[in-house]
Order: C-alpha cells, then structure tokens, then sequence
C-alpha cells in the first residue's frame, strides 16, 4: 500500500506538467501555412458518363508510342485528339460496359479494357476493325 502511494506521489508532478489548455499566440508565432497552390481540375459536363471517366487521359498503342505526339491518343471530357487533329466527342453510356461515341461525323464503340500491358480502351470506329490503346504514365 505505501508503495502505491509513493508511486501516486512520483506520477502526479509529471500529470500536472501537462497542461492541455489552450495557448494565446505569441508575437514570435510562425504564420499559418497557405495551402499549396493546385492545379485547377478539368471541367466534365453533367451530361458526361460517369462510367466513361477513367477513359479520359493520354493512350497509345504501345508504351514506346507515349513519347511521340503524333501517336498519342488524348481523350478529354469534350474532345478526341490524335497526332495533332481533334474532333468534339460525345459519349453515351450503352449500359453493357461500352460507350457510343461521337467524333465529329465518326461513330466510334469504347470500351474500357484491361491488357497485359495496362489498362486501355479498345476502339471500333465505324465498321472498322478495333484497335486497343493503352495509358501513357507521365
């Protein structure tokens, strides 16, 4: 028992040196930090399918082909570019994992793939046979 007490006695001096009330800045008080600056986030209509997001980005046939802009397939929310030419894009989700696209006057099938080499869309336009891209890391 009296060992118990000693102990109470050697712990409460440390207890009551922590103090958790809280402190009134100092002059000397660093600024708080600003948050860093970020890059503003590409805007994607409402009408945009939500399914379609992941295909957004840069694809090429094969990873070499990601250094070379003329055989860099660019896919944003609004527009298809390849090797320099682009055409408004429009997508509608056909509910069975593929989208119907429209570029320009070009009727076009994607639909998300996943490949030895990554993730990719593989791309059927018109009656054309398909081709795959796949995701350029940057």
């Amino acid at each position: 028992m009296r060992l118990a007490s000693l102990s109470l006695l050697l712990v409460l001096p440390l207890l009551a040196a922590c103090d958790n009330s809280p402190k009134a800045p100092t002059g000397n008080a660093a600024a708080p930090a600003k948050p860093a600056a970020t890059k503003p986030a590409a805007t994607v209509p409402a009408t945009f399918p939500l399914g379609a997001r992941p295909m957004l980005g840069t694809w090429a046939a094969d990873v070499s082909a990601c250094a070379d802009p003329a055989l860099v397939t660019t896919v944003s929310a609004t527009s298809w570019d390849v090797g320099g030419k682009s055409c408004e894009l429009a997508l509608k989700d056909n509910k069975d994992g593929t989208f119907a696209a429209t570029c320009g006057k070009q009727n076009m099938t994607l639909t998300p793939i996943f490949g030895p080499t990554g993730e990719g869309i593989r791309v059927a336009a018109g009656e054309g046979k398909p081709t795959n891209v796949f995701r350029c890391r940057r």
